[in-house]
Order: structure tokens, then sequence, then C-alpha cells
């Protein structure tokens, strides 16, 4: 039997009930989704058993040796080649516990007593002490009196580093000035040499990817790089490994050789600097003669530099006794200005700089008499937080200057006894040997040594702060 039946619902009832029904269960899924991601995360991680727990270490790194490289033997130009020579080797004073000492082993510096252009033999020391073996120092320091080069060449023992300043010297006729380079690594250096002067930025395209080999030191004459300037200013980056930068300024006046300094480093640009180990000649020895033909610069000046805005400037003279003395000064970006120093009286000062824009800056002085001066800069010193060595050299007179820039009075510890530094003020005490400082706020300290004819500048460095821990998770 067959039966010719329809359904009471058409194909088209059907179709719709089947949409509907996917629908139905879309719209059912999408709840429980909704519902399971508004769970919190801790319920859910329930499910997945205990977690376990992840360690953390501790890790405190190893201190590196402390190292120092000190600047070896005055440097200058012979008057029958441009090549850098030296004269003899200088003299050393270290300050620490059973410091080690060795030597770089190669150098570009030609032997100046040699009549074949032969090279020197003479490297600069380098000092190490273990972290553990506490404060370290060392100053290095040669007289020399010839046809070429004539002044007291004094520097103190510098650590390696990617960014050095240098504030000094001059290229002009009669005034050259040789840049060392010192690399006490394991491993190339390669360096930058950025110059500005006087009228802005220096392009040097010579002063660009200087290689400096491990062990070696390299001498660059700064006339080759910026020939004809009379204020110049110099940065010294390093990729690869830190190096020891220093400028040997010298002087010659007609067929005289009269001055000598070593310009070292000093910290970047800030808005604030501290200038101390600063000695003004008395007038009625220095007057006249800066008043001869040819010898304006042994007057006393302060350079600066606002590399990279206009600036407006504070300039305070500060010493142990007496009144502090302000002059004011405004700079334009990229251009080095020299401002002289006058009627200031004489001794021991310390100058507090303070700008609206980072600046860096280094103070020019001398000494002399008729027959003889020579000249010394002295740049913005590093504070000093904690414990410092210095080393003094065996010659001349010597005296330390400690500046204080805080709003308060600060007790160092000199040697064992107290030392009060009034805020704002400074304190010049005479020194000899070696010696220690404890500060337990900042402070800058920097050391004058002079005689008769001579004078040089020696910074008082910090001791490095000891490195943090480092936290490792260990999965």
């Amino acid at each position: 039997m067959t039966f010719d039946h329809n359904p009471q619902h058409g194909a088209r009832s059907l179709a719709t009930r089947t949409l509907a029904s996917v629908f139905a269960t879309v719209v059912l899924i999408a709840g429980l989704l909704s519902a399971v991601t508004e769970i919190p995360a801790s319920i859910v991680r329930t499910f997945d058993g205990p977690q376990p727990t992840v360690p953390v270490v501790e890790v405190l790194p190893a201190e590196p040796d402390r190292v120092l490289v000190c600047m070896g033997a005055g440097l200058s130009f012979g008057a029958s080649t441009s090549e850098p020579v030296a004269y003899g080797a200088p003299s050393e004073v270290l300050a620490g516990i059973d410091p080690a000492l060795s030597t770089l082993i190669d150098t570009t510096v030609l032997d100046g007593f040699s009549l074949e252009g032969a090279p020197s033999g003479v490297y600069p020391s380098v000092v190490s002490l273990p972290a553990s073996g506490g404060s370290l120092a060392g100053v290095s320091f040669q007289s020399l009196s010839n046809l070429n080069v004539r002044g007291l060449a004094v520097s103190e023992c510098q650590e390696p580093r990617t960014e050095t300043w240098l504030v000094g010297g001059d290229t002009s006729t009669g005034r050259q000035a040789a840049l060392s380079l010192s690399n006490p690594g394991k491993v190339p250096a390669t360096v930058n040499v950025e110059i500005w002067g006087a009228a802005g930025p220096i392009s040097a395209p010579l002063g660009q990817g200087i290689l400096v080999q491990p062990g070696a030191q390299r001498v660059l004459s700064l006339a080759g790089l910026a020939p004809s300037e009379a204020s110049p200013v110099i940065r010294i980056t390093s990729t690869g490994v830190g190096v020891v930068a220093a400028l040997h300024a010298s002087i010659v006046r007609g067929l005289v050789a009269d001055g000598l300094s070593v310009v070292t480093g000093q910290p970047a640009p800030s808005v604030e600097r501290a200038i101390p180990g600063v000695y003004l000649a008395p007038e009625d020895v220095i007057g006249p003669i800066k008043g001869k033909e040819g010898y304006a610069d042994v007057a006393g000046a302060i350079r600066v530099l606002s590399p990279l805005a206009d600036a407006s400037v504070t300039v305070r003279i500060v010493r142990a006794a007496g009144g502090e003395t302000t002059t004011q000064l405004d700079l334009v970006a990229g251009q080095v200005r020299d401002l002289a120093l006058v009627e200031l009286g004489s001794g021991d000062v310390g100058i507090i700089v303070e700008s609206s824009e980072p600046v860096v800056a280094a103070v020019r002085q001398s000494v002399g008499t008729d027959q003889a001066t020579d000249t010394s800069w002295v740049g913005s010193s590093y504070p000093l937080l904690g414990t410092a060595a210095l080393a003094v050299p065996a010659v001349g007179e010597s005296r330390v200057t400690i500046v204080n820039t805080g709003e308060a009075s600060v007790a160092v510890n000199f040697d064992g006894r107290d030392v009060e530094i009034p805020a704002g003020g400074a304190v010049t005490r005479p020194v000899s040997t070696t010696h220690q400082l404890i500060a337990p706020a900042p402070v800058f300290a920097a050391m004058s040594v002079r005689g008769e004819s001579i004078i040089g500048n020696v910074q008082v460095l910090p001791t490095p702060e000891p490195q943090e821990s480092v936290r490792l998770i260990v999965r």
C-alpha cells in the first residue's frame, strides 16, 4: 500500500527551523566563551595543579681591578720634525697599598735626544690595584728645559674612560699641542675627536676612527686637526674600550721655549662646575711680564664652552679668607669663550661656575720671572664622595684646595683630622708625599704645584663606588 501524503510542514518551514537551530547553537557557544573569559586567571590556574616556585638569585659581580695610566714623558714637537718627541723619563709617586706597576708596550713618540729620530723607549706607566685594596692615586712629573720645551709637566694618573673632555691649549703661532691617547686594555679602541673653537665647531675628518691598539700610546698634533685655533675644547669618545687622553700644550716665544702644561680630562658638560687648585700670582710679579710683547697669555683666564645651547653663566671666585668675586658672561652655543681674570688679588682660590645650560670649563694660570715663565691649565674637577687618595710630586711647593659647592658645610677627614669646608667656600692647605681624604658629602679638590718659574696642577680623583648586586631569575 502506498500513501500519497505530504507533511504538514512544507520544505520552506523545515529550512527555517534548521537556521533557527544553528543560530541558537552559536549564541549558546558565544555565551559559554564569554563566561569562561570572565573567570579570574587565578581560578583557571587551579586546574593546572600547583605551580613551581621560580628562584631569584642575587649575584654580586666581582669588582674589577682599579687601573690608572700615568702621563709618560712630557711631550713636545722637535724643531726639525712634525712628529711628537719626548726628552727623558718622568718620575712618579703612588698612593695605595702595594699597587702593581707596569708600562704600555708601544708608542708613536720619538726620542728627542736621538739624532737618527729613533722611537722613544719611554712608555706611560700603568698602575693597578685590586678593588679590595682601597683607594689608589698616582702622579707623574718631569721638569724640562731645552731649546724646544721648557716648564713643568705634571698630571694625575688617570682612569680609562669612554668619554673625556679636554679644555685648554692653543695652536696659534708659537703654540703647540700634542694629543696623547693611551689604551691599557686588551682590545683595540676606536677613538673619535671632536673640536670646538672661538668661532664654533671645527671640522676635523682626520680625528675620526683613530685606532689605538692594546697597550699602545698614539700621539697626534692638535694643530693638524685644528690649525691656528687659540681656544680649543676637545671631546674624546672611544668604542671597544676606554682610553686615557691628555693634551701636552707648550709655548715658544720667538725662539725661546717658555711654558708647558698637561691638560687632563674633566667630566661631561653640566650646569655646575668646580675648579679648585687655581693659583693667582701677585700682580706686582706677573703684571710687568704680561705687559711684554708676546706674553699676553701669561694673564689668567677662564675658558668656557656651552656645546649645545646659548647660556648665561655666573663665575664665582672663592678663597679661604676674604669675600668672593662674581662675574657674569653670556655664551653662544658651540663657541668657546676665554674670559680674562683680572684684579682678583693673589693666592690659592677655587672657582665655581653656574650656568643655565651644561658647560665645560678650565682656568689658565702662569708664574714667572723676566727670564722664564710657565703656564698651567686646571680643569673642572670630578666630585669626591667617600674615600680618595692624593699623591704629591717631589718638586716645588704643593697646596691642595678643596671646594664645597653645597648649601651646608662639610667636615672632610684629611689624614685623620677633620677639616671644615664652609658652604659655597674653599679651604687650602700645604701637602707633601701622600694623603687620604674622606668626604661625607660631595666636594671637589685639586692641587697646585709651583715654584718661582714652574707651575702645574693635579686633580684629586674619586675612588669608584662598589658595583651593585644583580638579581637573576632562574628558570
